[in-house]
């Protein structure tokens, strides 16, 4: 049998990740259209709303992670009722994200005024992040949900409830902020509540469509091997979660330690991290597609692993490469579009200049997350969380606090020290995923 053209392979999982991509692009650009419907009432409401969502997807992130093994466990065996444990399984895992989502947004606003934010910054996170943490618990039900059609290859229906997600929020949105015609609107809550009614509808609506195809079996399930799919869920995830929760706490810690300087650090650097989500629409979703069929080729003893491995990298770092063109060439536009009218010109300039320096670090970016999904299907998990760890705090934070204190560059230091940890990270993990494709870890279908 002739073997698939690099061509094909490429426009296959092009495809499959497409829907995927549409899907975290919804929840980047319900992100992106809080920023800029809340931007139009000042810089301190584009702050306090920029670290809302920012600490407030960390958690989602990391319970994206965790869950992401299920995917893997899914595609190692073709089976309804295997994947019905699966799902089974990773459902309560939910409920610890969603505790902790609710803890931040009520207790959130009472750290920052201990920090010695400004009044108005914490007002506005006040205003928002209690709402907005409700929504954590049906964006984790989605992404299970998407890991069965990812591992069936039926990723078609994401694409479409992504579209009209984006849609009503971005009208919701608009209305619930500013208000229409003689009623005034919610302010920075109602951007929340928007974001909140989109992402139980998508749960609600991909649920039915799971149901109606019967890719899932839950019929005669019984608790003990729903607890196993659960540890088994657990066992293979952890340390993707544990690598995760160092991630998106650089993500925070740089966020807060740039607040400290001043609000105007805090805005930019918000701006440039929604923009650099970007790049994880790009990467994640090729790495998920990426290492589904990593896993289920290599319980099926073909070979090519490094193959589909190379086919993955080159489509994420051209995605990222055309996503950082843009961004440097259109750097004012897109400052425009976060920046409105009451930002001060300073705010402006510092917002573009970021993001034109901060363009080649996508390339990075992009690598660093599609090699460790690619690792995740070569069951690889626990080296990358070490090796990815100690790139995000030893040489991000630390150096970046060393450029920012000794050297004397303030929050300029600690986004350096940021950026320089990403690229770490990606050099190391890309060399660790190219030999962990070439020297693959066999599992038998059984296990």
């Amino acid at each position: 049998m002739t073997e698939p053209s690099s061509t094909r392979i490429a426009t296959s999982m092009i495809r499959s990740a497409l829907p995927i991509g549409a899907f975290y692009l919804t929840e980047i650009l319900i992100g992106l259209t809080d920023l800029a419907v809340v931007g139009r009432l000042g810089t301190a409401p584009l702050a306090a709303v920029g670290l809302a969502k920012t600490v407030l997807l960390s958690v989602m992130m990391i319970g994206f992670a965790l869950l992401s093994v299920g995917l893997v466990l899914m595609a190692e065996r073709d089976d309804p009722a295997h994947r019905g444990r699966i799902v089974a399984g990773s459902l309560p895992l939910i409920l610890p994200f969603g505790v902790v989502a609710l803890l931040v947004g009520a207790g959130g606003g009472d750290l920052l005024t201990g920090a010695g934010y400004d009044p108005a910054v914490v007002a506005a996170f006040d205003a928002y992040a209690p709402i907005l943490a409700w929504a954590g618990p049906p964006t984790l039900v989605f992404a299970v949900l998407k890991n069965v059609l990812t591992a069936t290859d039926r990723t078609g229906p994401i694409l479409w409830l992504s579209v009209g997600m984006v849609l009503v929020n971005l009208v919701a949105s608009v209305v619930l902020v500013h208000g229409v015609a003689s009623w005034p609107g919610l302010g920075v809550a109602g951007a929340a509540w928007a974001t909140l009614a989109v992402n139980v509808g998508a749960a609600c609506a991909l649920t039915l469509v799971v149901a109606r195809a019967g890719l899932i079996r839950l019929a005669g399930l019984r608790p003990r091997p729903v607890l196993r799919a659960a540890r088994d869920v657990l066992a293979l995830g952890w340390a993707a979660g544990a690598q995760q929760v160092l991630e998106s706490g650089l993500f925070t810690v740089v966020l807060f330690l740039v607040g400290l300087w001043s609000a105007l650090w805090l805005a930019a650097v918000t701006v440039i991290f929604a923009v650099m989500e970007l790049t994880f629409a790009i990467a994640v979703p090729l790495g998920e597609v990426l290492s589904a069929r990593l896993a289920a080729a290599r319980v099926a003893g073909a070979g090519g692993l490094f193959r589909l491995y190379r086919i993955g990298v080159g489509l994420a770092v051209a995605g990222a490469g055309i996503l950082g063109v843009f961004v440097w060439t259109f750097s004012e536009p897109v400052t425009a579009l976060f920046a409105g009218p009451s930002a001060t010109p300073e705010a402006r300039d510092l917002i573009a200049t970021l993001l034109r320096w901060t363009a080649p670090v996508f390339l990075f970016d992009a690598v660093q997350l599609l090699s460790l999904h690619a690792l995740r299907g070569l069951r690889r998990i626990v080296g990358p969380m070490i090796l990815s760890s100690a790139c995000y705090w030893l040489i991000g934070l630390g150096g970046g606090l060393a450029l920012a204190y000794p050297g004397g560059l303030g929050a300029a230091g600690i986004y350096v020290g940021f950026c320089a940890g990403l690229a770490a990270a990606a050099v190391l993990l890309g060399t660790m995923a190219r030999r962990g494709a070439l020297r693959p870890v066999a599992v038998s279908k059984s296990d």
